[in-house]
């Protein structure tokens, strides 16, 4: 739900009556995996997110709206032989089962202030569980928790669990003109975008088609010491200049940060990790950094450049899954 919750968020705001989708069951191959959520508004002309490639979202929002009519919990299961018509089935030959319950603010076991707790840990990225029997929410934020979305069976209820984490973070070190591409594809992808860029005339929001969701004025080691940095997270350094990439790299390989890349040739790579090991860094560290960064699709233009890159971020991101 995070990747939808910006613009989800104004919903859950005003209090708008809706209904969340959530796939909780999927085979292989299925256009979207457990945990996919498509949100739909009372009017049936509004959506958020999905739950297929589009093969299936009719049939969805239909049931949808009976759900917020009669406020009851309903499981739709769509692909071969589940009793649909061929036209709604998954285009890829695949079966998922989709669970479809009114938002939470419109069940009478909810109060207002669980809408708030769980608004506030989404906006703070603070990691939590959302716990859905159907009749009334609650949240636990706990550390023993599965991280990912799960149905279980509770007495005579199937209980949904929600892992709500942050939203991918990507550390964008060097406001040049690639970054402002890259920002633009990344905030695309639904990552949190943090610029960092100790030169003033390169680091001025007024540059970005779209705004960065923070954007550092000051030298790396001093702004990525404010950030813990794990296996969520991506850091891509594309300053050309040692002083500040060099910094960047060091700082996120003391880390557990999932992604490290660096731009540049593999001339000026292996002199980086020259300079590196002088630093004190570990040549066991040295080989988390992808450079030269992006996947090799013969970029040529700053956009094209930040195509690669992006590309190589969701490559590495599902390789890991």
């Amino acid at each position: 739900m995070q990747d939808i919750w910006p613009q989800l968020r104004a919903w859950f705001k005003t209090r708008e009556r809706f209904a969340l989708a959530t796939v909780v069951n999927a085979s292989k191959p299925s256009p979207r995996g457990v945990g996919s959520v498509l949100a739909v508004h009372e009017d049936g002309e509004r959506f958020i997110g999905s739950v297929s490639a589009g093969c299936v979202e009719h049939e969805v929002i239909e049931a949808a709206k009976k759900c917020i009519e009669d406020g009851e919990t309903r499981w739709l299961k769509f692909g071969p032989g589940e009793g649909f018509p061929w036209e709604i089935e998954l285009s890829c030959g695949g079966k998922i089962e989709v669970r479809i319950e009114p938002a939470p603010h419109l069940r009478e076991g909810t109060d207002d202030h669980f809408v708030e707790r769980m608004m506030e840990s989404l906006d703070e990225h603070v990691p939590c569980v959302w716990r859905s029997c159907g009749k009334q929410d609650s949240l636990d934020f706990g550390e023993a928790f599965r991280r990912e979305t799960y149905e279980a069976i509770e007495g005579e209820s199937r209980v949904l669990y929600r892992f709500l984490g942050r939203r991918k973070r990507l550390f964008v070190i060097g406001a040049s003109h690639i970054a402002l591409h890259l920002a633009s594809a990344a905030k695309m992808l639904q990552y949190e975008v943090i610029v960092i860029d100790p030169r003033e005339s390169y680091a001025r929001e007024d540059r970005f088609q779209f705004e960065p969701d923070a954007l550092h004025v000051e030298w790396p080691e001093a702004a990525l010491s404010r950030y813990a940095l794990d296996k969520a997270d991506a850091l891509v350094a594309i300053t050309h200049d040692p002083k500040i990439d060099d910094q960047a790299l060091a700082a996120a390989l003391s880390t557990n940060c999932g992604y490290v890349g660096a731009l540049g040739s593999k001339r000026s790579h292996k002199a980086r990790l020259g300079r590196l090991v002088k630093k004190g860094i570990e040549e066991s560290e040295l080989g988390r950094i992808f450079g030269p960064v992006g996947i090799e699709i013969g970029s040529k233009t700053p956009a094209e450049i930040a195509v690669s890159i992006v590309a190589q971020l969701i490559q590495e991101r599902n390789r890991s899954q």
